[in-house]
């Protein structure tokens, strides 16, 4: 049975559309403007990393350039050697020198000193002397003679432990902390005092 076409027109007219409803959409343009931030703050935080020039070999803050150098006592250059990363849980000192060198010379007693007076406390005393302007193992020898030097000595023949440590003057001293990484650097003539709160730092 067919419905009359009038009540076909005012169902159709009685329907009422249900408004369409938007989803707020998210600003396109707030969402761009926070991921250029970022790429931008990545960017410059890596062009900054990139721009700052490498730690250098014998800085503070580094780890100690290892070494194996031939020990020379009173008598003379030796069979025995020493590496210095055997003492790792120890606080090494390292003197750099060469036999002639006058401030070397002046710091002897003071070297000789601190290390009696850091003797059983787990600091090791070294001096690395070089070969330069013909420092030998002789004249070394002598030096360890000459002023009762009780530390450890051994020869650096071909200077290339200085070259590791960047060492341009003698004398030049740093101070290993018990993990091996370089505290304290000093060059030149050290005031005693100076020199015992920097083991003392590296001891504490």
């Amino acid at each position: 049975m067919m419905r009359p076409e009038g009540e076909t027109g005012l169902s159709r007219a009685g329907r009422k559309k249900k408004p369409k409803t938007t989803k707020p959409e998210r600003s396109r343009g707030r969402g761009t403007l926070v991921f250029i931030t970022i790429v931008v703050v990545v960017v410059a935080a890596a062009a900054y990393i990139l721009s700052q020039p490498p730690s250098e070999p014998g800085a503070t803050g580094q780890v100690a350039p290892d070494f194996n150098l031939r020990i020379v006592t009173e008598d003379g250059l030796s069979d025995q050697s020493l590496r210095l990363s055997s003492f790792r849980g120890k606080v090494v000192v390292i003197e750099f020198m060469v036999s002639w060198c006058a401030a070397c010379r002046e710091m002897a007693p003071a070297v000789e000193y601190l290390a009696l007076k850091y003797q059983g406390q787990d600091v090791v005393f070294i001096s690395v002397a070089g070969t330069q302007r013909g420092a030998t193992a002789e004249s070394t020898a002598e030096f360890i003679r000459q002023y009762h030097a009780t530390w450890t000595h051994v020869l650096d023949t071909e200077n290339s432990v200085f070259a590791s440590y960047r060492v341009e003057a003698t004398p030049t001293y740093f101070v290993i902390d018990r993990s091996g990484k370089i505290l304290s650097r000093f060059q030149g003539a050290v005031a005693t005092d100076a020199f015992a709160s920097a083991i003392d730092l590296a001891l504490s």
